[in-house]
């Protein structure tokens, strides 16, 4: 197995255990902002924003506009990883008052946390993969593992990125109704 693939487990198997310290119900306040995220990330890459402004930025700051590519992973990066900062810490949705207690609670705050974990680790990798892997963040080919993973990956799995609206929009309407 090559060291992207166990990067991407150990930060979904990280979140898992974020997941349970947390709770559920907290875990899905965050997965609702996680797949809003990824789906707007994936609108704004579907119509080539990410790529005109990195290449914008990149003029701004008299960069290279050769390197578009690490200009692009790097913009798309640090906003999302802004956004996952700026989520974990700040006040998320809560679903309930209460938290489920004992092993029901731990095994669903670590399946939530391992959803969001997944969707952290997966986007950043379906963008380094877009991207060619910039500042060389995978030495040598992907493992054969790695090339079936990529096809899994949040940006991927789904023709449209609007489909990742529709499931944070369900858990939007439950939490509106509790």
């Amino acid at each position: 197995m090559g060291s992207i693939e166990v990067l991407f487990y150990t930060v979904v198997l990280i979140f898992g255990f974020i997941g349970m310290v947390r709770g559920s119900n907290r875990e899905l306040g965050n997965s609702i902002i996680l797949m809003y995220v990824v789906a707007i990330l994936g609108i704004a890459d579907e119509r080539g924003w990410s790529e005109r402004s990195a290449q914008q930025i990149s003029l701004i700051f008299g960069a290279d506009v050769a390197r578009i590519n690490e200009a692009a992973f790097i913009l798309l990066a640090i906003i999302f990883i802004v956004i996952i900062v700026v989520t974990y810490q700040g006040k998320t949705f809560d679903f309930s008052n209460s938290k489920a207690d004992g092993c029901l609670g731990l095994a669903s705050g670590f399946a939530i946390g391992i959803l969001n974990g997944y969707l952290i680790a997966g986007t950043l990798w379906y963008y380094a993969d877009k991207y060619q892997y910039p500042f060389n963040l995978l030495s040598g080919a992907l493992t054969a593992t790695g090339q079936a993973m990529v096809a899994f990956l949040p940006a991927t799995i789904f023709p449209n990125a609007f489909y990742w609206a529709i499931p944070a929009t369900i858990l939007m309407i439950v939490r509106v109704i509790r």
